[in-house]
C-alpha cells in the first residue's frame, strides 16, 4: 500500500500524545507512513505551558517507528485553527493527500488501513470530500453490504483528504452577507448546530477550522465516507484540552477487530437510514440533552 503522510497536531499534553502515537504504531502501515508533527507554542499568560510544551517537544524528537519523522515547533501560541490550516497546506502541497489526527485521539489497529483504502478508492471521484475514521454509533441497515457509508457532514476526529479538495476551501469567507442566505439550508444539510458554529466563528467567538471545512463541503454538495464502526476514540473529554469538555453526547464503539479488507460503497450516494442516524446526534433534542449533561458534569 502506498501510504499517505500522517499529520499530527500537538500542544501541551504529553500523556495523551504518547497514547496517540502508541496507538498509531499498532498500525503496521505506520512503518510505511511519513509522520509530520506540529506542536503549538505556549500561551504567554499560562506559565505552566512552557514546561508542558517543552516536554512535548522533547518527546516528539524521540518518536520512531514511522517511515520518517518531521516536526515543527511554533515559537509562540498560534491556536489550533491556524496551526491546522498551515500545517495541512504545507504537507498536502508536497504529497497531494494527507491523513490528519490531533493529540487527544487514539486509534484502532486498522485506522491507517481504512483511511488509506478510502483515499485510494475515491481519489478520482471529486464528489468525495474527505475520508473520516470516526463515526457516531449507528446500526447497519438490513441487507446493507458495505463496511462504510456516506454522510453529508464530515468529522475532524481522524480524517483524510486530497489536495484538490483542500484547495477549494475558502477559509476567509470575506463576502459574509452573501453567506447568510444559506443559514437554514446549512442546518438542514448538516445538523441544527452548523450555522451557529459558523456564525460564532465570524463573530470571533470560536476559531474552528472544521466548521469552515464543513461549510465548503456543503456549498459544493459533496460527501464524506465514514466507517460503520469507529476507528478513533477521543481523549478530549477530560476537560484539559483547548476545546475540551468533561461530557459529550457523541458515543462510539471503537473497532477492536483486525480487519483490513473493507467493502466500500461502489456508488457515492447517501443511505437515508444511516445518514439520519448519524445526523441525529446534531438534532435540537440531542443538543439540549447534551447541554444539561454537560452542566451536571
Amino acid at each position: 500500500m502506498n501510504c499517505a503522510p500522517l499529520i499530527l497536531f500537538a500542544f501541551n499534553r504529553l500523556d495523551t500524545l504518547k497514547r496517540c502515537v502508541d496507538s498509531l504504531l499498532e498500525n503496521e502501515e505506520a512503518a510505511a507512513s511519513d509522520l509530520f508533527v506540529f506542536v503549538d507554542g505556549p500561551r504567554p499568560e499560562r506559565s505552566e505551558d512552557f514546561i508542558h510544551v517543552n516536554s512535548v517537544r522533547e518527546y516528539v524528537k524521540t518518536i520512531s517507528g514511522f517511515k520518517s519523522l518531521h516536526y515543527r515547533f511554533a515559537e509562540c501560541n498560534r491556536g489550533l485553527a491556524p496551526s491546522v490550516i498551515d500545517g495541512i497546506t504545507t504537507v498536502i502541497e508536497q504529497y497531494g493527500r494527507a491523513i490528519v489526527i490531533e493529540d487527544d485521539l487514539y486509534v484502532s489497529g486498522n485506522f491507517l488501513a481504512f483511511l488509506n483504502a478510502g483515499l485510494e478508492r475515491y481519489k478520482d471521484n471529486s464528489r468525495v470530500f474527505s475520508i473520516c475514521a470516526y463515526t457516531n454509533a449507528v446500526k447497519r441497515p438490513k441487507d446493507y453490504p458495505y463496511d462504510a457509508y456516506f454522510c453529508t457532514r464530515s468529522s475532524s476526529w481522524g480524517w483524510a483528504t486530497w489536495k484538490d479538495r483542500w484547495d477549494n476551501v475558502d477559509w476567509n469567507l470575506t463576502d459574509w452577507p452573501a453567506q447568510k442566505r444559506y443559514a437554514r439550508a446549512f442546518n438542514k444539510w448538516g445538523g441544527s448546530d452548523c450555522w451557529k458554529m459558523l456564525n460564532d466563528w465570524h463573530k470571533g467567538q470560536n476559531s474552528s477550522w472544521a466548521i469552515r471545512f464543513c461549510y465548503s463541503q456543503f456549498l459544493q454538495n459533496k460527501l464524506s465516507l465514514f466507517p460503520l464502526v469507529s476507528k478513533v476514540g477521543n481523549e478530549g473529554f477530560d476537560g484539559r484540552g483547548t476545546h475540551g469538555k468533561k461530557w459529550s453526547r457523541f458515543r462510539y464503539v471503537l473497532d477492536s477487530s483486525s480487519d483490513k479488507e473493507f467493502r466500500l460503497p461502489d456508488i457515492v450516494e447517501i443511505n437515508p437510514g444511516l445518514d439520519k442516524q448519524a445526523l441525529s446526534y446534531h438534532s435540537i433534542p440531542s443538543r439540549i440533552w447534551s447541554r444539561i449533561m454537560y452542566l451536571l458534569h
